[in-house]
């Protein structure tokens, strides 16, 4: 059985399931088990087809970034993505190409490279969940530190209740799209009609770098579109539009 999730974890890395890398490392699969034919493993698989994401799962997963395969290959010297690079510690191989063939040798093509999953999804059976919680993924293998979640507080602008609700964000996976998909969630929300993120009390929040930066406790707003595409008006009235009325203090 041990085997089977082994390769299956080769196969998801490769073929780019997040949900089914998550649930296979649940089930305390061995992260750095070879291939017994080419000697890759899966963050060998996920370096080559540049999934970024992946790699970031495997690394704070425990996966060994200087295993070699039976070329004496590094998870970096088959990859041609910079940022992934930049992850790993090492030296862009420029001369690495993106052919199967040569990745895996002429005499060894995996089944799941000749006859590729539907959608890019692996079956593994029952362990497949609707919603893996990511956060919940063993990471013993980092300091605690580089394992805490991220605490934001939330509330939707406008609304009639002015309280906040905490929400979490695994510190690995903060990205803008992450944090709009979990804000819409909390909220209730589709993310079609979030106009902005606003990170109080002023600052609109565009881009992944943007988000990186929040620190714990940092309170947020999500401004919804109105209607008619126009931005939500001041609720108060303007004084110059009724010199004639007497204020009342």
């Amino acid at each position: 059985m041990a085997s089977i999730l082994q390769e299956k974890l080769l196969e998801a890395s490769c073929v780019g399931d997040i949900e089914a890398v998550a649930a296979l490392l649940s089930q305390n699969t061995d992260i750095n088990g070879k291939n017994i034919v080419n000697g890759w493993t899966a963050l060998h698989w996920a370096c080559k087809r540049n999934n970024e994401e992946i790699v970031r799962i495997l690394l704070n997963s425990g996966a060994n970034k200087d295993t070699v395969n039976n070329k004496g290959e590094k998870p970096v010297d088959v990859t041609t993505s910079e940022s992934i690079v930049g992850l790993l510690g090492g030296t862009l191989n420029k001369s690495t190409g993106n052919h199967f063939d040569e990745e895996v040798g002429v005499r060894f093509s995996p089944n799941y490279l000749k006859n590729a999953p539907l959608n890019g999804q692996v079956d593994i059976g029952r362990l497949r969940s609707k919603h893996t919680d990511f956060s919940a993924m063993q990471t013993t293998a980092l300091p605690a530190a580089q394992n805490d979640d991220l605490v934001l507080l939330l509330r939707r602008h406008g609304s009639t209740d002015p309280d906040f609700i905490e929400i979490e964000i695994p510190k690995w996976k903060l990205t803008y799209n992450t944090l709009l998909k979990i804000c819409c969630e909390e909220l209730e929300v589709f993310e079609g009609q979030v106009e902005r993120i606003r990170k109080l009390p002023n600052t609109r929040l565009r881009k992944d770098t943007d988000v990186k930066r929040l620190l714990n406790g940092q309170e947020l707003e999500i401004v919804l579109k109105t209607p008619n595409g126009e931005k939500t008006a001041n609720c108060y009235q303007s004084i110059s539009t009724c010199k004639n009325q007497t204020i009342l203090y």
